[in-house]
C-alpha cells in the first residue's frame, strides 16, 4: 500500500450543500471545514499543521470517522504505528466489519512486526511519551579528521555558545567596557598631546596615536552593532517558536497578536521565512475562533462583547470565507445595541463583499426592517 497516494485519496466535502441539510448542527459544519481545511494542508506538504487540525476535529467530533482515519493514516505516515493502530481500532469497533479499516490495520501490523515498506513510511523523530519519558539515546555521529581538528572544536564551540541570550548580552556589556576604555585611551592620549604641543618631534607620533585610538574606537562600534542585531535575531526566533506553540495549544487569537506585533521588516531572512509559514494559518484560525465566540455571545444577548470579538475578526484581514457569517452577526449585534446606522452600514458592506451569499439576502431584509 502507497501511504501517501492513499492520504491523497480524501477529498472535502462540500460545505454548502451540507449546510442545505436539515438537522445538521453547527458543530458538525465547523469539524468539516477543519477537515477540508486539513486536506488542503497535506497537499501542500504541510502535515504537522494538517494533524493539529484533524486532532481540533476529532476532538469536536469524535464520531467524524473520515477524520479518524486520515488522522490514523498520517500517523502511519510519520512512522507513529502505536498512535495509527490505535484510531484505526476505535474505527473498526464504531463501524463493525469496516474492510477498509482492517486493511489499514493489517498493512500497519505487518510493517510494524516485518519492517518490509520501507519506503512508504517516513522515518520521524520519535515522540517522547508522557508515560515514557526515557527514549533510547541516538549513536553518536562519528567526528570526520577536520571536525577532531582544535581549531574547528574551538570555532564550533564559539558558535553553539553566542546563539545563547546570555552570551550575546555577556558580550555587549564587554564591549561596551571596551569602548569606554577606548575612551578612557584617547582622553590620556590627548592630554599628554596638549602638554607636548611645544615639542615639534613629537607631532607625527601623537597624530599616529590618535588615528590608532579612533580606528579601534570604530572596530568596537561594528562589532557592539554586530552583537545587538545576533541578540535581536535569536530573541525574534525565540517569540516565533512560541508563537508555533500557542498555535499548537490551540490559542489561536494570543498567537495572532503576538504574530502581529512582530517587527516584521526587521527579521532575518531565515525568520522571515518561517513567519511567512505559519502567518496565514493563524491569521485565518484566530478570525475564524473570533467569528464563533461572537456568535454565541450574541446569542447570549451579549451585545457589546460580540461587537468586540467580531470587529477584530477584520483587524486580521480583511475578507475571510467565514466574513459574510462574521459581519451579519456584527450587524445583528449593532442593532441589538441600539447603534442601527453602525448595524446599516455593516449590512451594506456585507451586500457588497459577498453579494452571492445566503447572507446577504437576510441583511437585504433587515435593511428594510431598519428604514
Amino acid at each position: 500500500m502507497d501511504l501517501k497516494q492513499e492520504i491523497r485519496s480524501f477529498t472535502p466535502i462540500d460545505i454548502e450543500k451540507l449546510s442545505q441539510e436539515k438537522n445538521v448542527s453547527e458543530k458538525v459544519i465547523d469539524s468539516v471545514k477543519g477537515y477540508n481545511k486539513a486536506i488542503e494542508n497535506l497537499r501542500t506538504g504541510s502535515e504537522d499543521i494538517a494533524m493539529i487540525e484533524l486532532k481540533k476535529v476529532i476532538s469536536v467530533n469524535p464520531d467524524f470517522f473520515e477524520a479518524v482515519n486520515l488522522l490514523g493514516l498520517c500517523y502511519a505516515y510519520t512512522n507513529q504505528i502505536g498512535k495509527a493502530q490505535e484510531l484505526f481500532a476505535r474505527v473498526a469497533d464504531s463501524e463493525g466489519n469496516s474492510a477498509k479499516v482492517e486493511e489499514y490495520l493489517n498493512y500497519i501490523g505487518r510493517e510494524s512486526t516485518s519492517g518490509k515498506g520501507a519506503g512508504n513510511i517516513r522515518t520521524v523523530k520519535p515522540e517522547v511519551s508522557p508515560k515514557n519519558p526515557k527514549q533510547r539515546a541516538a549513536k553518536p555521529k562519528k567526528p570526520t579528521n577536520e571536525e577532531v581538528q582544535p581549531e574547528y572544536v574551538l570555532i564550533k564551540n564559539l558558535g553553539s555558545q553566542l546563539k545563547k541570550p546570555s552570551v550575546a548580552v555577556t558580550i555587549n556589556i564587554l564591549s561596551v567596557i571596551c569602548l569606554i576604555a577606548a575612551i578612557a585611551v584617547f582622553m590620556v592620549n590627548y592630554k599628554n598631546t596638549r602638554s607636548n604641543e611645544s615639542s615639534p618631534d613629537t607631532t607625527v607620533n601623537t597624530n599616529e596615536k590618535y588615528n590608532k585610538v579612533v580606528s579601534q574606537n570604530e572596530k568596537l562600534k561594528k562589532d557592539l552593532d554586530a552583537a545587538n542585531l545576533k541578540l535581536k535575531q535569536i530573541q525574534l526566533s525565540s517569540q516565533l517558536s512560541q508563537i508555533s506553540g500557542l498555535y499548537g495549544q490551540y490559542k489561536y487569537v494570543e498567537a495572532a497578536d503576538m504574530l502581529l506585533a512582530l517587527p516584521a521588516k526587521d527579521l532575518s531572512a531565515e525568520n522571515k521565512k518561517k513567519y511567512d509559514s505559519i502567518k496565514a494559518n493563524i491569521l485565518n484560525s484566530a478570525a475564524n475562533q473570533l467569528t464563533t465566540e461572537g456568535n454565541s455571545l450574541f446569542n447570549k444577548k451579549k451585545y457589546k462583547e460580540a461587537i468586540q470579538k467580531l470587529e477584530k475578526v477584520f483587524t486580521y484581514g480583511a475578507k475571510w470565507p467565514f466574513g459574510d457569517k462574521a459581519l451579519y452577526v456584527l450587524g445583528k449585534s449593532y442593532v441589538a445595541n441600539n447603534e442601527p446606522q453602525k448595524g446599516a452600514e455593516t449590512y451594506n458592506k456585507l451586500i457588497n463583499d459577498y453579494p452571492a451569499s445566503t447572507y446577504s439576502r437576510y441583511a437585504k431584509s433587515r435593511l428594510e426592517s431598519l428604514k
